[in-house]
C-alpha cells in the first residue's frame, strides 16, 4: 500500500500529463528521438556494408532484413550519395520534409 502512495504522491512532479492524448511526455519523445539516431547511423552503415560486399545499394530494407520502422512507426527512408548512404526519418509528425525531419549526418 506505501508504494503505491507514494507513487500517487510522486506523480505531481513528474513530467507525465494523464490529460493528454496522442502526446507523448518531453522525455519519451527525446528517448524517442535518440533512439532514431543511433539507428540511422546504424542503418548508414549496413546500407554501405552491403554496397561493398555486394556492389550495388539495397533497393529496399528487406535486402537488408530489416523492417526500417521508425520509433514512430514510418518508415526510415534512404538515399545515396556517391559512396554514401543517408538514412532519414519523418520525425514525430511523421511527414517528411518538416522541421522535425532526422538524418543519419
Amino acid at each position: 500500500m506505501r508504494p503505491l502512495l507514494l507513487a500517487l504522491l510522486l506523480l505531481p512532479a513528474c513530467d507525465v500529463d494523464l490529460g493528454r492524448k496522442g502526446k507523448a511526455p518531453a522525455a519519451v519523445e527525446d528517448a524517442k528521438i535518440f533512439r532514431a539516431r543511433l539507428e540511422m547511423r546504424q542503418l548508414a552503415a549496413e546500407l554501405e556494408q552491403h554496397r561493398a560486399l555486394r556492389g550495388e545499394w539495397p533497393r529496399d530494407w528487406t535486402d537488408l532484413k530489416r523492417s526500417g520502422l521508425d520509433p514512430w512507426g514510418g518508415v526510415y527512408a534512404f538515399e545515396t550519395e556517391g559512396e554514401e548512404a543517408v538514412a532519414r526519418s519523418a520525425g514525430p509528425d511523421g511527414e517528411f520534409d518538416t522541421d522535425d525531419d532526422l538524418s543519419s549526418r
